[in-house]
This record gives structure tokens, sequence and C-alpha cells, in this order.
């Protein structure tokens, strides 16, 4: 009956002889092919009735620092055994307690009572065996040697013992042996081999005609490879930092814990504001409040403006404002708060400044909402900055997006007057609202400290990123699902 074989089966077995037996290692060393592959081979030759596949687990043992000072200075049931004999046979419990230590001294007498060698009675411990030696010395001396023992072998179990005692460690080494059942001659006179590839040797000397040639399948797809790619979310928001880089703007950070000053008091939003309500808002439990220096010119500054107005010509929000109000803390609503930090340090102009992060609100989760998402905000200050240029501004952002179609509807915002909503077209979503902008007001600048003109516009990531990505639930952006990853493509 005539047998295929593959090219490197054809080499495993011109290198073996009828009735050997050998390891993987030494076929190594004949053949030139590698464990893994050998592996596989001897199992196809075994699956044809050529050989016989051996597996072994081997333990080789090595002493750990304690072996190795057990055995130069004794274990503890020797070094008990031999105070015993010292003393005559038996000792009282406390007296051996105080010579060789309470630790040792309970291992040792362990052992001695477990190895039948001694025992303990009435406060003293006395030997039974006079002569007796412990059978765990031998088997450290082997271990210091590197023995190597069977898995499933009588002495398998000594060793784990010692290894139990922390004196030894056995490392696992796995063994394969082959033992050739069938004449290898006989079996080669009788096989094709099948090889994969016609070469230039071959048709000079004609031995292609002892060859079996694989059958290719072209119909057949080549394997999918997946190159690690970022999650399409982080790729968009990217993009849009890229975007406002080439504008000339710098990226701010803030903290996610924030105190209601920085959030709302320095924004110009009243105290009493729906916005800082619980339906709007999370409060940190603990702790509840953060420090604010009330003695500072911002401060001060602040509880004027909201008081009276200041000198802003404004009349305030005719209230007594509070302190420990804006000392609470809580995570921040909007990434204004960064916007409203960096004004404080730097006002002077001219200052382009966004920020892209989380922002958190309780609300409900579902198709389009979320508890916490992701804000975009920036800020420009210059010299001669104005709202039709704050307008022309954000048109340039968009037709950098690839969006050109941008629409203005007058708006309200509690800190920016005047203020716009923005729409933009979206293909086969129509005028989608993404936006809101505004120049800040005159009360919020004074609390700042700033005497130029700042303009400042913000969205919600989230939301526009499913409007132009057309998904139709805010979860699929933060999806884990491979599969969707996979399919979902990159277009920034």
């Amino acid at each position: 009956m005539e047998l295929s074989l593959s090219e490197n089966e054809y080499r495993v077995l011109r290198s073996l002889k009828a009735g050997e037996k050998l390891g993987l290692e030494e076929l190594e060393e004949r053949t030139g092919l590698d464990r893994q592959t050998l592996m596989a081979i001897a199992e196809l030759l075994r699956e044809k009735g050529v050989l016989r596949v051996e597996r072994r687990v081997m333990y080789r043992c090595r002493l750990t620092e304690e072996g190795l000072r057990a055995l130069r200075e004794g274990l503890p049931e020797e070094r008990l055994y031999t105070r015993l004999r010292e003393l005559g046979g038996s000792a009282e419990i406390p007296r051996l307690i105080e010579e060789l230590g309470r630790d040792k001294f309970s291992i040792g007498v362990g052992w001695l009572k477990k190895l039948g060698a001694a025992r303990v009675g009435g406060g003293a411990v006395t030997l039974v065996e006079e002569d007796w030696e412990a059978p765990h010395r031998a088997l450290l001396e082997e271990c210091s040697r590197g023995v190597v023992v069977e898995a499933g072998s009588p002495g398998e179990k000594g060793f784990k013992e010692l290894a139990s005692r922390n004196l030894a460690e056995l490392v696992e080494e796995k063994e394969v042996w082959v033992e050739v059942v069938a004449d290898p001659a006989e079996v080669l006179a009788r096989a094709r081999v099948e090889v994969s590839r016609l070469t230039p040797e071959m048709l000079a000397d004609g031995t292609w005609r002892s060859y079996v040639f694989k059958r290719y399948n072209v119909t057949a797809e080549p394997p999918r490879v997946y190159p690690g790619k970022k999650h399409f979310y982080i790729e968009f928001i990217n993009m849009v930092r890229r975007v406002l880089y080439e504008m000339g703007f710098v990226e701010a950070e803030g903290p996610y814990v924030e105190l209601e000053f920085w959030n709302y008091d320095v924004l110009f939003q009243a105290q009493d504001h729906p916005a800082r309500e619980i339906h709007d808002t999370f409060w940190l439990s603990n702790p509840s409040r953060g420090r604010l220096d009330e003695s500072s010119e911002i401060v001060e500054r602040v509880r004027r403006i909201h008081e009276t107005g200041g000198d802003t010509g404004s009349k305030g929000w005719r209230y007594r404002w509070n302190p420990e109000i804006a000392r609470r803390l809580i995570l921040r609503t909007q990434t204004t708060a960064v916007s409203a930090r960096v004004l404080a340090g730097s006002r002077e102009p001219p200052l382009r400044v966004f920020t892209i992060g989380k922002v958190f609100r309780p609300d409900v989760i579902d198709a389009k909402h979320l508890p916490e998402f992701y804000q975009f905000e920036g800020i420009v200050m210059e010299e001669d900055m104005s709202f039709a240029r704050l307008l022309g501004i954000i048109r340039e952002f968009f037709e950098r997006l690839g969006i050109p179609e941008v629409r203005f509807k007058p708006g309200y915002f509690p800190f920016t007057e005047p203020s716009v909503e923005g729409y933009i077209h979206i293909e086969g979503r129509g005028w989608v609202e993404v936006f809101g902008a505004g120049m800040f007001r005159p009360e919020v600048l004074a609390s700042l400290g700033v005497e130029h003109p700042v303009a400042a516009w913000g969205m919600g990531l989230d939301r526009i990123a499913m409007d132009i990505m057309g998904l139709d639930d805010i979860r699929k952006l933060y999806t884990r699902r491979v599969d969707y990853l996979r399919e979902t493509p990159v277009r920034w």
C-alpha cells in the first residue's frame, strides 16, 4: 500500500533505524528540525503506524537557600535527635526550645514524631529509635547534585516533601521519546513524498517523478491579519486635536474633581441656578469640601460681582454670596472650568487654548445620554477679538473637519453674551445642533481679572461623533467588541 509523506516526515524517517528509541533532543541533532516541528511530525507518523510516542514529565531538583543551609548545618530533626542522644535519650521541652529555638524545635519534633523516631509526653521528648538517620538527608544530597526524578515514580514523594518544606524547588521538564515500530527502509520503499514546490534541481535530475505534489485551492482566501489599531473614537478625538493644533491652539488639562467655585461661581452662574441642583451635578460625599482662600483677589472679585455686579455695570444676582457653597467638591460638569483656570493665570493676549476631556452629569443611560462623556472647549483671547471673528474661527474649524456647511442661531448661555447655537449639515441626517458659542460676559472677565475680549465655544464630542459616524446609540462609541472595531473603518 502506497504511503504519502511530507518532506519533513521523509526527512525524519531517513534518520531513523528499525527498533531504536530516542528523545527529541537527539532527533533535533540528526534532522536539524526544531522541537515544535518534530513533535507535530512525530504525531503524524504515530497516526501512520510508524512510531510510538511516549511523553514523560520529569522534575529536576534544586536546593533553596534554606535547603543549602540544612545541608551544611543539619536538618531540624537531625539537630534535635543529636541533642536528645547527648542528653541520654530524653529531655524536657522548655530546655530543648531554649537551646534550639522554638521554630527549629517545632519542625524537628514534628518530623521525629511523624517518622516514628521519638514520642512526646509528660512535658518531655523521648527517643524511640536509638540508631536513626533522617531520610531527607539523603534526598538533600541527591538534590544538591541536580537529580532528575520522573513523575509518578517511587522517589517523587520524597522530593515533593522537600519542596513542601521549602528546602528544594522542583522544576518541571517534559520529555518526548519516540520508538520506531516499523522498518523505516520498508516504509520509505513504498512511500511517495508530498512536496509543495517544484524546483529546478528536481527537473534537472528527474527526481520530480518520485514526488507527489500538493494540490492548491486557488479559490481559498488568504488568512486574515488583524493589525493593532486605536479605537475609532480615540482616532476621532485625536483628529480634532490635530485640527486645533494646526489652527494655533495649545491644549490645557484640569482636574475631574473640581470646586464649585471654578465650575460655576467664576463663570457667573448664580448659587441658586437650576444647573447646580442634584439633577445636573455629582457632589462628593467624602471629602465634601475643598480649600478656598477667601482672602484672595479672585474670590473677593467673584463675591462682589455676584452680590452687586462690581464695576461691570451689571446689578449682579443681588444675594449674599456663600463661600461654603463655592467650596463644595463636585465632578466637573463642563470643561469651561479648565478655561477659567487658564484665564486666571494667563491674562494677556494672544491666547488660543482648547480642552478635551470627560465631564460628568447624572443622566439616565440610554441611546442618547451617558453620565460621563467627552466635551470640547476652545477659547481665544486677542486684542481685536470680536464676535464676528469667533464665528469665522468656528467655520474654519469645521471646514478642516470636512464639514463646510455651518449655520448659527441666536442662543443663550449663562456666561457668554452675545451667544449662538451652532448647526452643521451632515449627509443623510440634515442639519444637526452640535455646539454653543459666544463672548465671555463682562462679569466673567472681571472675576478672572481679564481686560481683553475672550471668545469661547464648546460641544459634546460624543454627540458630534455619533452624527458624523451615523451611529444611533451613544454607547457604541465606547464598545469593546472586537468584531465591531474590526468592521468600523478609521476615517481620520
